[in-house]
């Protein structure tokens, strides 16, 4: 039963096409065969031109034959053709099949392949052109992430608030992809208008001598405001943002208040000349974050700064420092007028201090100077105060002693510092000058002292060093 099925001479069929050429090329062949038995074995006996219409049937015949072959094998060299079209990657390719065999139905299946292939293409495309801007957004975030972490870590370090400043103004122009950022603070002599202090990447000079007035103005209103103000593509026409925008070259940009205390103390100035750009939500939340590192950043510097106003004691030797001997002198003369008591101070001066620190370097130096103190200390009286009051100047606060009894102190710290032990390789050592002064006889305020004192100190410097004055 199957084999008649297979033999089965259905129309339409590729089967049944290559039966009817077969049948029909094996004619010729078959009448050749047939005739030179008839011409070689047995004479004709029949006349030539009935000889010549079967030749002549034969040959149409064949012909046909010839035609339906040829039918049959160039859709099969077209598809072939295209197919390799297609695989080499043009899915815009597509086989005519005008026929309904089983040459048409592959040439159908194959459009129907080649345009799924086309479709999945596109949806792998699509796909890839959003997992790019996925992974754009995850490399700003984790650049981001980084950068917030860097200034974090330059915050609680204590680094000095123009480097902090600078770095927050550059790390936010890297994330704003080839953009530009102002940091502005106020200005020195009129605290109610912004000047740029710190900038990254702006070539625009009017851009850069821009100033902006707390309270006056968009952008100034918005500062005041704590409001934060941006301008993109997508942001409604308005004349005084156009005139903003042609004054100072400006494209696309954001202005962030920098708060500390509910005050304004500077802005944040973001932005791009980029074409079709839009300020995302996210965009904005990362720039307000690096607008309040900023704020940080101000605010640890001012308590910093009190910091160190209220300390009145020295980080390296542990003496009084300038600020509160000063101070406490102030109040010893005071006291001394008041009960007409003497009160003494003595400064005194490391004698080639830069000289040494050049050859023995900063580690060996800050041990010397540590030693020194300690000279100080071991000398101070009970009531009296040791302090470093710069580099490589002390200072002895001497209440209840009057001008001789101070030398004679003076005198003593001297001599031992000559004979300290730096403990170092070279027979390095160090000397010191001194200048002393006495309340009243050299003046009645903490100011007229310390001067008197350096004046002294300077003439002890000219008579040769390591000696008091």
């Amino acid at each position: 039963m199957k084999f008649f099925k297979r033999l089965s001479l259905v129309p339409k069929g590729l089967r049944y096409k290559l039966m009817i050429a077969f049948c029909l090329m094996s004619i010729i062949p078959l009448l050749v065969a047939g005739y030179l038995v008839r011409d070689d074995i047995f004479p004709p006996t029949r006349d030539i031109i009935r000889l010549s219409w079967i030749l002549l049937f034969c040959i149409i015949i064949a012909c046909l034959g010839l035609v339906l072959a040829k039918q049959m094998v160039e859709p099969v060299i077209e598809m072939a053709v295209e197919a390799k079209l297609i695989v080499g990657g043009d899915f815009t390719r597509r086989i005519t099949t005008a026929t309904e065999d089983e040459v048409g139905d592959i040439g159908n299946a194959i459009n129907q392949l080649t345009s799924r292939i086309k479709n999945n293409m596109n949806e792998l495309k699509s796909f890839g052109e959003k997992t790019k801007l996925i992974n754009i957004e995850i490399h700003k975030r984790i650049l981001a992430m980084s950068s917030l972490l860097q200034i974090g870590e330059s915050i609680s370090t204590a680094s000095e608030i123009e480097d902090v400043m600078t770095l927050v103004v550059d790390k936010v122009a890297q994330v704003m992809d080839s953009g530009y950022a102002m940091l502005f603070l106020p200005k020195a002599d009129r605290p109610d208008i912004l000047e740029c202090n710190v900038s990254h990447n702006v070539t625009n000079d009017n851009l850069s001598a821009l100033e902006i007035k707390i309270g006056a103005g968009v952008l100034g209103e918005a500062i005041s405001r704590g409001r934060i103000f941006y301008v993109d593509s997508n942001s409604k026409t308005e004349k005084d943002i156009d005139n903003i925008k042609k004054t100072y070259g400006l494209g696309n940009f954001s202005i962030f208040p920098i708060l500390a205390h509910g005050a304004v103390v500077g802005a944040l100035f973001v932005g791009n000349n980029a074409d079709d750009f839009s300020f995302k939500d996210d965009d904005i939340e990362l720039i307000k974050v690096f607008a309040k590192q900023a704020a940080i950043a101000y605010e640890s510097d001012r308590l910093t700064k009190k910091a160190r106003e209220l300390a009145i004691t020295d980080d390296l030797t542990g003496l009084y420092n300038g600020k509160y001997i000063e101070a406490r002198l102030d109040e010893e003369i005071k006291r001394a007028l008041m009960y007409q008591r003497p009160c003494s101070y003595i400064t005194f001066d490391v004698d080639d201090f830069g000289k040494f620190r050049e050859q023995n370097g900063e580690l060996a130096t800050e041990k010397t100077l540590i030693k020194v103190a300690c000279v100080l200390k071991d000398n101070v009286t009970q009531i009296g105060r040791a302090a470093r009051i710069a580099g490589n100047k002390f200072a002895l606060l001497l209440p209840e002693k009057n001008k001789k009894e101070a030398y004679r102190i003076a005198e003593k710290v001297r001599k031992e510092t000559e004979n300290l032990d730096l403990e170092l390789k070279s027979t390095a050592h160090i000397t010191i000058s001194g200048g002393v002064s006495e309340n009243p006889l050299d003046g009645s305020t903490a100011k007229e002292l310390m001067d008197k004192a350096e004046s002294s100190l300077s003439t002890a410097k000219s008579q040769g060093k390591n000696r008091i004055t």
